[in-house]
């Protein structure tokens, strides 16, 4: 058995008639004084039936919408959410008609500086998500599928790399890719391909990091075509600012999707949902820039289903950490394939 961490849980959103999910798809982000913005899909869910549990469903009576919450005490406390999106189609390839606005100049080292990028939609704050400007449209670069998260850095000329994946060239989904703008989001170019393709699994959901050293580290998510529980993640590195890009490590022997985090100390967290039994969150820690990964750490192992996970993790100024995700509780008194999808989080000291 694996080390389990001190951790305390807590709620971030939760109603027994929705199903919350995917922080890692829409943003959580830190600012100064340990203020936290997550940012997450909900939709109707009574949890009648299987199908409504089905990560394709759309309710006849609601679509799927993007919210925002807000902590300004490290996580404590959470306000009521707000509507971002008033309607998704998470899906691949179901076309949207969506009126796009003018592409403005916004300056990506403001400390307060928001980006959202959900499929081909990007939006912008400059006051940490209070105002936002969107959505402006991100090139499909000639893909028939590009999706983005809102994973991204900053390099010290000013330009913002903002990770992304695209369909292979049999049009699965699977290619990682870096996607550059360095006039401050007036326009996106196609930077460099992560990884090549491959054949037996799919390649996606890139979460990069900058390290002191100039070391640009991306963890992949990769899972097995036709069987989804075969997964773990793989980690990358670019020495020459996001241009070329080689395997490094893998980071664990199962867990995905997987966020990279650079701590005070300069170690490196990735956090990941791990969708084997015991269902829960886990975490692995490099000391080396990424070479090597040791002491994987429990957060949580009493998730119901493997119907969880997508985290990302913050490092408060008292130096513990939050880690935010979804999740189903083994012990829900309403179960359909697993509990109640929330949005939660855990706080805990490496």
């Amino acid at each position: 058995m694996k080390n389990k961490l001190k951790v305390e849980h807590f709620i971030v959103y939760r109603k027994n008639d929705e199903f919350s999910a995917w922080p890692r798809n829409c943003g959580v982000y830190k600012y100064r004084g340990d203020e936290i913005v997550v940012n997450f899909s909900t939709r109707t869910c009574y949890y009648k039936t299987r199908e409504e549990v089905g990560h394709g469903y759309s309710p006849p009576d609601c679509s799927s919408r993007i919210v925002k919450v807000r902590s300004t005490n490290g996580g404590r406390t959470w306000s009521q959410p707000e509507k971002i999106i008033s309607s998704v189609n998470l899906g691949y390839h179901t076309p949207e008609q969506v009126s796009f606005l003018e592409p403005k100049e916004f300056d990506f080292t403001n400390p307060d500086f928001m980006l959202i990028a959900i499929k081909n939609q990007l939006f912008f704050s400059w006051d940490r998500g209070h105002n936002i400007y969107g959505p402006c449209r991100l090139p499909g670069f000639g893909y028939d599928i590009i999706w983005p998260r809102p994973d991204y850095v900053v390099r010290d000329d000013g330009a913002l790399i903002l990770f992304a994946t695209v369909n292979c060239n049999d049009g699965r989904e699977g290619k990682p890719i870096a996607i550059i703008s360095k006039n401050n989001g007036i326009s996106w170019e196609l930077f460099s391909y992560i990884s090549e393709e491959k054949s037996e699994y799919m390649q996606i959901m890139p979460s990069g990091i900058i390290l002191p050293s100039g070391r640009m580290l991306c963890a992949i998510r990769c899972q097995r075509y036709k069987y989804g529980y075969s997964f773990w993640s793989e980690c990358y590195a670019s020495e020459d600012g996001g241009r070329h890009w080689r395997f490094l490590s893998r980071i664990n022997d199962l867990g995905s999707p997987c966020h990279l985090l650079l701590l005070d100390d300069g170690r490196i967290l990735a956090t990941y949902g791990y969708r084997s039994y015991p269902f829960g969150i886990r975490c692995s820690i490099s000391e080396d820039e990424g070479n090597t990964w040791k002491h994987e750490l429990i957060i949580r192992d009493d998730g119901g289903s493997w119907d969880l996970g997508y985290p990302v993790s913050i490092q408060l100024d008292s130096g513990e950490i939050v880690s935010v995700y979804y999740f189903n509780d083994k012990n829900d008194s309403i179960q359909q394939d697993g509990g109640v999808r929330y949005i939660a989080g855990s706080i805990y000291k490496l």
